[in-house]
């Protein structure tokens, strides 16, 4: 029985240690960033076609980041490790989750800046209520209980300890977003979240050089 707790104890802390290339706070911070952007006078009064097509390239350029980096950078590094069929479900069922909650999240944004620029589809919908401050407070709290306990459920499913402060992060920047309508909450949100992440990228990598083997076919 010791035996057992001591493997999934050396498991968890080699699940764990994947994370240390910051890459994830990366990916996490720009999708934050290219939804905060959309949010901005500048992009909002273009077309939906653009922004939508702004979305996916932020959405796409933040996954090729995370994807590449693991692959070309952080795997040739730490090797790849085989983790055991109860970790590898635990991964399947926090990539079936993280998939819908951003499925979600982009609705829910998109759906929030379509009804704000176009009133008389709240009113329409019954939406609207005579108390424009309780309605935003609703929103905002809404917005925050949305992204809050779903960051925190994949922080839980991965053992990514970091991700419970960028929960408490992403439930601030989305309440003060909608509170008081400034898409600069929202950015300064994913900053907190990226600048971190690039932080710990730099340092993985000055601590990790390549094995000799691999740096000679650089």
């Amino acid at each position: 029985m010791s035996a057992l707790l001591d493997l999934k104890d050396i498991e968890k802390k080699a699940f764990r240690a994947a994370y240390q290339d910051g890459l994830l706070d990366i990916n996490i911070g720009g999708i934050v960033l290219s939804m905060s952007t959309l949010e901005y006078s500048f992009i909002s009064d273009a077309g939906p076609l653009l922004r939508f097509g702004l979305l996916v390239a932020g959405l796409t350029l933040s996954s090729l980041i995370f994807w590449g980096g693991k692959k070309y950078l952080t795997i040739p590094r730490l090797g790849q490790v085989k983790f055991g069929p109860r970790r590898q479900k635990r991964s399947l069922i926090m990539a079936c989750i993280l998939a819908g909650i951003v499925l979600l999240q982009v609705i829910f944004l998109v759906g929030t800046i379509l009804l704000r620029s176009h009133p008389e589809w709240t009113t329409s919908l019954g939406l609207q209520t005579s108390n424009r401050d309780l309605e935003r407070m609703m929103v905002a709290l809404i917005a925050a209980l949305f992204v809050g306990p779903s960051m925190t459920l994949i922080a839980y499913f991965t053992d990514f300890l970091r991700g419970y402060y960028i929960a408490f992060i992403l439930s601030l920047g989305a309440f003060s977003l909608v509170w008081f309508g400034q898409p600069a909450y929202f950015t300064i949100a994913g900053l907190i979240i990226l600048v971190p992440g690039v932080v710990l990228f730099v340092r993985f990598l000055r601590e990790h050089p390549l094995p000799p083997a691999e740096a000679s076919h650089d």
